[in-house]
């Protein structure tokens, strides 16, 4: 799937399932959720292996952090993975982000101009729920099962060529078999 097709597919999930949460009455995960999947469909996917995608653009100026990452792996290895490849894309952020943030929150705080921050647990699990269903969909539509060996077990449903088979009109003559 290209990615376009994927923006448009992620995109009319995340309103279906955002529209879902809200007819229950839980408007803190659809908005969790919802941000979740806009995270993992526009700036955080699997497709971040690519020199040249959507993704990487969106990054704008700082899309040369995906660089390093892209020349490590080979496009839908391990990063189309059901488990692995979510979690790696977030650990190689944390090591770009973590250690800047870190350093600016520890300088605020000491001299006072920075209030002690508490993110409560419900809203960010909801979020990373919704970026791991932004993968997971991904995953699916390019065709890749969770839970069989190959991890590809939708490939067999794909149309296959076949191979090229002449078959002679009726009343044609036989050709003579081609010496060797």
């Amino acid at each position: 799937m290209q990615g376009s097709e994927h923006t448009r597919v992620h995109l009319l999930c995340t309103v279906a399932i955002a529209g879902g949460m809200m007819l229950t009455g839980r408007e803190d995960a659809a908005y969790g959720i919802s941000l979740g999947m806009v995270i993992g469909t526009l700036w955080i996917t699997p497709d971040l292996d690519l020199t040249y995608n959507d993704a990487r653009r969106n990054w704008g100026p700082l899309r040369w952090i995906w660089n390093p990452y892209a020349s490590a792996r080979r496009h839908r290895g391990i990063n189309h993975t059901y488990v692995i490849g979510p979690i790696m894309r977030l650990l190689y952020l944390a090591l770009w982000f973590a250690a800047p943030a870190y350093l600016l929150w520890t300088l605020l705080t000491r001299t006072g101009s920075w209030p002690e921050l508490s993110v409560p647990l419900p809203p960010v699990t909801f979020v990373l729920a919704g970026y791991v269903a932004a993968q997971w969909l991904h995953l699916l539509c390019d065709g890749i099962t969770p839970f069989s060996k190959t991890g590809r077990s939708l490939e067999k449903y794909k149309v296959k060529p076949k191979p090229h088979i002449r078959v002679k009109p009726p009343g044609a003559v036989a050709a003579p078999p081609q010496q060797r």
